[in-house]
């Protein structure tokens, strides 16, 4: 082991696999969490989605079989069991339940849960694709019923972006969203408490107050909170001008829903939308812990296939590939450093100090880039997207405006902290004549 190894490996004894040694102890919940990323195929072709472009070299095929990746998920948990390590498991693949490696690898995580006496959750993005097939279904029914007994949250995350917008999801075979599918949709969210994060993209981003508002008829008819909706700008290069003036009315037009909505007086709605993050789009008021708003720096990112941890699924790339587990004779035996100043750099990054941001003017609202997209952009994962800034620009202000519009701005202007106050009294003045 040269001093690289022990430097990575030192690293992770003293974050994040002290985290897995201490599950209860919430010192370490930023460290708690390990994403296993098991392929990436998918049966859709999203017109945004990185993987439909640059999977070859994300995840290449070579080490996606099904047999390689259970194999060495059974090799991890091993490893896991005989130094006492429990982390929080995240199922993440292109889709993880179009093939059989999805539902097998879920299987395997919830028994190693039960095994152990833990009761943590799982949780895994899904397209929802398996509704199509019963037999699918069925099997997916198993394993909810199965965490369920175990007393394990098994959370799914409904990747679906809606009626007004599903053209940006495509299906690689032809199938269509019908009524009928929405139907089983919302009667199985309804059933097993599933969220939706849909993301909002450039590309039909004028449709979106119907597509939100379409959202909340079907949440109203089919039983389900209003609030169990998550939106995510795609944070990717091709966002136009027109398109950043119709994100900036959605916007706004969301923080004005979330007013009239919420069941609270006008100076408790900072408190209400602390505690429920509404639509994910009031979380810009406050703190998340970390220098970086998404999980990379609470989560290990590990490509199952070759056992390789990376910045992320999304900044998974050969220069970005950051350590992997050393096997011999099918037992883990070591760690390898592959990059230990990138592992240094993002672990310990805020995304007020990256180039561009740390004189910028929305930097205690931003909620930050993502480093996949600029490295696919710039070849590197600290170097911020114009357009993208654009973006982020844009949401501060629609949500400033939204609020003060419906005249409560200056409730969560007394309840954030000092440098966000900072910022609004800047933005006032500069834009809206004062308070």
């Amino acid at each position: 082991m040269n001093q690289n190894d022990l430097l990575v490996e030192s690293f992770l004894n003293r974050t994040f696999f002290k985290a897995w040694k201490s599950p209860t102890d919430e010192a370490f919940n930023n460290y708690s969490h390990l994403e296993v990323q098991l392929s990436g195929e998918c049966d859709l072709r999203c017109k945004y989605c990185y993987l439909a472009k640059f999977k070859k070299d994300l995840y290449p095929a070579t080490i996606g079989h099904k047999e390689d990746v259970l194999h060495n998920l059974d090799i991890l948990m091993a490893w896991l069991e005989e130094n006492k390590m429990y982390p929080v498991f995240e199922i993440f693949s292109g889709e993880p339940f179009a093939k059989d490696v999805g539902y097998e690898a879920a299987d395997k995580i919830l028994d190693f849960y039960g095994r152990n006496g833990l009761k943590p959750m799982l949780s895994t993005p899904t397209n929802m694709s398996f509704l199509f097939d019963e037999e699918k279904t069925e099997r997916m029914e198993g394993l909810l019923a199965k965490a369920e007994n175990l007393g394990i949250g098994f959370h799914l995350s409904a990747s679906v972006d809606g009626k007004f917008c599903e053209e940006n999801r495509p299906f690689r075979d032809g199938r269509k969203y019908t009524d009928d599918y929405y139907d089983k949709l919302f009667n199985f969210a309804q059933k097993h408490s599933v969220g939706f994060h849909p993301m909002v993209y450039s590309n039909n981003i004028e449709r979106w107050k119907e597509n939100f508002l379409w959202f909340q008829e079907m949440f109203k008819r089919y039983g389900i909170s209003p609030l169990k909706l998550y939106l995510l700008e795609v944070r990717n290069k091709e966002w136009s001008r027109q398109q950043l003036k119709d994100f900036y009315d959605f916007w706004k037009f969301v923080m004005r829903w979330i007013v009239d909505f919420a069941p609270v007086k006008k100076e408790d709605l900072p408190k209400w939308c602390h505690q429920h993050k509404p639509f994910n789009v009031t979380t810009l008021w406050g703190t998340v812990g970390r220098g970086m708003g998404c999980s990379v720096q609470s989560t290990v990112q590990l490509r199952v296939g070759d056992l390789t941890a990376s910045v992320c699924h999304r900044c998974a790339y050969k220069s970005t590939n950051l350590w992997k587990f050393a096997v011999e004779n099918d037992k883990i035996v070591g760690i390898k450093a592959i990059n230990p100043e990138l592992l240094i750099a993002m672990e310990t990054i805020h995304t007020r100090t990256m180039p561009q941001c740390e004189s910028c003017f929305v930097g205690h609202f931003c909620t930050g880039q993502c480093l996949g997209s600029m490295f696919e952009v710039n070849q590197d994962p600290f170097m911020v997207i114009p357009t993208v800034c654009a973006l982020e620009h844009i949401k501060v202000a629609a949500t400033f405006d939204g609020l003060k519009e419906k005249g409560v701005l200056a409730y969560f202007y007394d309840w954030c902290n000092p440098e966000k106050k900072i910022v609004v009294d800047q933005y006032l003045e500069r834009f809206m004549g004062g308070k």
